[in-house]
Formats: C-alpha cells, structure tokens, sequence
C-alpha cells in the first residue's frame, strides 16, 4: 500500500531532515533505472530495495508514519528539502521555568521593599538557557 505525504508544515519538515540525516548514517543508497524509477536500498533487511516516488514509499514505516528514511533521502537528493537537521530550540532556563522572572523583592523607597517578580539571575530574563561560550 502506498499513501502520501504532505511536506508544507514546519514540524514535518524538521522531521524529513532529520530522517535524511539518519539515512545518510545508516548507508542508505538510492538507485535509479533507466525509466526513471527511484529506489532505496534497506538498512534492516540487506539486499531488499523500496520503490519511491517523490510523495511516497511502499516500506512499512512509510505505510505507518506517512515518512521514513528512504523518502527523506530521495527529496534531500532531489533538493526538496534540506538534508540537515535545524539546531533544536534553546532549552528553558531551570531557575524560572522558561518565564524570565522569579518571585523576589524589589526597592519601592529608601526604606520600603514589595514583593514582585524580578529577572531571572540565570538566564538574565530571558527565559532560555544561557551556555557559556
């Protein structure tokens, strides 16, 4: 069975390159005959090759997930996507939780404190993790 697979979100797109990546790392080849017909070597099963075409691929995990790695690999191939994975986003910071801001005091007079939420001392407010360089 073959079924499609759409490539305009953001999330499967991130997935695709990271696909590609893995097929790349697994030795996955791709063949082409002379009707121009596309083919992926397997990295589970030695010696068995999958039909693709540029929306599809008739392995299991393509009938399962509507992706796998021998279709990341033929659209990295053929430049529909880029076969690099995109950094994951920065993790938030632990102290705040990914806020900014902690409760704490700040000064309201020369005498006088009140309770609010002040930056983080962590992350400077920003929310993210800060990775020293």
């Amino acid at each position: 069975m073959v079924t499609h697979v759409r490539i305009g979100s953001v999330d499967n797109r991130y997935a695709l390159t990271r696909l590609a990546a893995k097929a790349k790392q697994n030795g996955i080849r791709l063949y082409r005959d002379r009707s121009g017909r596309y083919f992926a070597s397997s990295a589970s099963k030695p010696g068995t090759f999958h039909y693709l075409t540029g929306y599809s691929c008739d392995c299991p995990g393509f009938a399962t997930h509507q992706r796998c790695k021998h279709h990341a690999a033929l659209m990295a191939a053929l430049g529909w996507i880029d076969g690099t994975p995109e950094p994951s986003p920065p993790a938030a910071c632990p102290d705040c939780d990914g806020a900014g801001t902690v409760p704490g005091t700040t000064r309201t007079g020369p005498r006088t404190w009140a309770y609010a939420n002040v930056p983080c001392m962590r992350c400077h407010g920003s929310g993210e993790t800060v990775i020293a360089a």
